[in-house]
């Protein structure tokens, strides 16, 4: 088979779909096509590639056929026109996945390894499951070999960069073995069936699922303060409530049996703090909670909590068992609204909510919450570090996750070589 053919066949068994001037070009490109088909056929590569590269120069923005060059030019050409024809094709089509992990083999195989992580990265922001093609044996070898790789250095680079991170105190040895459990490099399994942390996992964490807050002062002062947070809640949420957000945003890829509760306001969000950035706009509502809270252990990567929200629940809504995404901090919640027949599940206990009653629960473990009455309910829900970890192990996993972020943050598009 024709190495034209080749190339048509990996754009197809990639599922590579191009939006671009292709679409219009005239009917005599299929002519062009048809002599390089022909002469890759007879045996004449050169020609053949010299009619492609003419073909990339006549239509310079046809995404398809940059990236068919650089397939051929990957097998009979030059590293450097290879590399140039994929980032070509990507600078085209920026929202394509499967885009990324040819150039990134491409740029892997020629020893721009940095770069080459950075966009199988990128790519799989777009699409996961470019990173998992390997499995399948519905893909053309050459995706899943492209696939393997890029899923292997992809794994292998965040791994180092947790281990880097943390360093080699003998005091953050279990902050040290954690398993980023969607990028580690190595299989693992999980010590207990129903707890899988999604994110971050400290294996050497003491676990449970629901805990005892016991005497611990903070909570007994929160408690204290419950109705005092509770009459604050109240006479602000009629101003406020328009700015609660669905606390599942509509576009989360999760589970369809969340499907109802993506983009709805049946399960709403009020913000005080989110992904550690204050909302001014509601906090100045809830000076007491906010004093209140400051006791609290309050889990945050920086000088902010994480999060602390209100979690408004509509009647009727169920939210259906999961796993949350690290067992590094635990959930609080302090019920505020809370009518009969609202209740949590975490791993094989079920509780009812006690207006005013803090619940403490490690949310890594399977759980779920349902408000089975005709009226609202309200909890406001915050995290804290968990209680068994010391200051110099959460300081370790703060550099974990600062790194990580910051690796995102300054993940770079290559140069296309002249």
């Amino acid at each position: 088979m024709g190495l034209w053919l080749i190339a048509k066949r990996l754009s197809l068994h990639t599922t590579i779909a191009f939006l671009s001037s292709s679409t219009s070009m005239p009917t005599h490109i299929d002519s062009i096509r048809q002599q390089i088909a022909h002469a890759f056929e007879q045996g004449a590569h050169e020609q053949a590639l010299s009619l492609l590269q003419s073909l990339c120069r006549q239509y310079p923005n046809d995404a398809e056929a940059h990236y068919r060059l650089g397939v051929i030019e990957e097998q009979i050409g030059t590293p450097s026109g290879a590399r140039r024809a994929y980032l070509t094709c990507l600078t085209l089509a920026p929202t394509n996945p499967t885009a990324y992990l040819f150039a990134g083999y491409c740029l892997q195989q020629q020893g721009y390894h940095s770069a080459a992580v950075e966009l199988y990265s990128l790519g799989a922001d777009l699409d996961e499951g470019i990173l998992y093609l390997w499995r399948s044996n519905q893909q053309s070898a050459e995706s899943q070999q492209r696939s393997s790789a890029a899923s292997q250095a992809l794994r292998r680079h965040l791994t180092a960069l947790h281990e880097q991170s943390v360093g080699d105190d003998r005091r953050c040895q279990r902050v040290a073995s954690a398993i980023w459990t969607r990028t580690h490099h190595l299989a693992f399994q999980f010590r207990q069936a129903h707890q899988q942390p999604q994110l971050f996992y400290l294996p050497d964490l003491p676990a449970t699922g629901f805990a005892d807050p016991g005497d611990w002062p903070w909570v007994k002062r929160l408690q204290n303060a419950a109705l005092d947070i509770q009459q604050e809640l109240l006479l602000a949420l009629p101003q406020i409530r328009a700015q609660g957000r669905p606390y599942l945003a509509a576009d989360t890829v999760l589970d369809e049996a969340f499907a109802p509760l993506a983009g709805s306001l049946n399960w709403t969000a009020l913000d005080l703090f989110a992904d550690g950035v204050a909302n001014s706009a509601l906090s100045v509502h809830f000076p007491k909670t906010l004093a209140a809270l400051k006791h609290a252990p309050l889990y945050g990567l920086d000088d902010n909590p994480f999060e602390v929200f209100f979690s408004l629940l509509r009647p009727g809504q169920h939210i259906k068992p999961h796993y949350g995404q690290s067992n590094h901090s635990l959930t609080v919640h302090l019920p505020l609204v809370i009518p009969e027949g609202c209740w949590l599940r975490v791993d094989d206990e079920t509780r009812q909510w006690q207006t005013g009653q803090v619940t403490v629960f490690d949310d890594t473990f399977i759980h779920e919450a349902c408000n089975a009455s005709e009226s609202e309910r309200i909890v406001l829900i915050f995290s804290i570090w968990h209680p068994d970890l010391t200051d110099i192990e959460q300081q370790a996993i703060k550099r974990s996750f600062s790194a990580r972020r910051q690796w995102l943050d300054q993940r770079q598009f290559p140069e296309i070589p002249d």
